[in-house]
C-alpha cells in the first residue's frame, strides 16, 4: 500500500474525515504568487505536496515545515447589538475584527518506518516556547500581513493505532500582531 492511500485513510481514522486524494498529477506552475510562500513542498524523498506551511523564529526563517497540512482559518467580528424602541430588529456597531484562529492537522512521517519522536520532540519544542513566530503559507498570507506572527495555544497528539512510523498532530494557532501605542 502505498503512503498516498494511507494519508486518506488516516485522516479518516483520525478524524472523521474523508479528504480528496493527496496524488498531485498536474500542478499548475510552482509561482509563488503575491505572497512569497510557495504553492509546493517536497516530502524527504522528493514527492510533491501542495500548500507546504513553515514556522519560524525570524520573518523568512523556515525553522520547522508542516508537512501534507490541512489548515482552517476562523475569524470573528466584535459588534454590540442595540434594541431600539419602536423598531424592529437591532442597531449593529462593529466594534473590531478579532485574531484569526488557524488550525492544523497533519501527520508527521518517516519514510524509514521508524517512529518519528525526534520530528515530535522538535515540534513540542515549538509549543513549549512562549514566544510568537512566523508563519508562511499561501493560505495564511491572504489574511495575514507581513509583520504578523502566530502563538500556539494549544497542541493534541491524537492516536494512531497499528502504525509506527506515522504521528497525527494537530496544533491551534492564534495571530499577534505588532501594534503602536502612542501617548499623547
Amino acid at each position: 500500500m502505498t503512503t498516498k492511500l494511507l494519508l486518506e485513510k488516516y485522516f479518516k481514522d483520525v478524524w472523521n474525515y474523508n479528504p480528496p486524494p493527496f496524488d498531485i498529477i498536474h500542478k499548475p506552475g510552482n509561482g509563488t504568487g503575491e505572497s512569497n510562500a510557495p504553492y509546493y513542498g517536497r516530502e524527504q524523498f522528493g514527492r510533491p505536496y501542495f500548500m507546504p506551511v513553515s514556522l519560524g523564529v525570524n520573518q523568512g526563517a523556515n525553522d520547522i515545515q508542516l508537512r501534507n497540512p490541512v489548515v482552517k482559518i476562523t475569524c470573528r467580528k466584535t459588534i454590540v447589538e442595540t434594541a431600539m424602541v419602536n423598531r424592529g430588529g437591532t442597531v449593529k456597531e462593529l466594534i473590531n475584527t478579532e485574531d484569526y484562529k488557524i488550525n492544523i492537522k497533519g501527520f508527521i512521517i518517516r519514510e524509514d518506518n521508524m517512529y518519528p519522536l525526534n520530528e515530535i520532540a522538535h515540534l513540542n519544542e515549538y509549543f513549549e516556547k512562549n514566544m510568537a513566530f512566523y508563519i508562511r503559507s499561501q493560505l495564511t498570507d491572504v489574511f495575514m500581513k507581513d509583520a504578523d506572527m502566530v502563538v500556539f495555544t494549544d497542541i493534541t497528539w491524537p492516536e494512531l493505532v497499528g502504525v509506527e512510523n506515522v504521528k497525527p498532530y494537530e496544533i491551534n494557532l492564534i495571530t499577534d500582531s505588532k501594534f503602536k501605542l502612542i501617548l499623547d
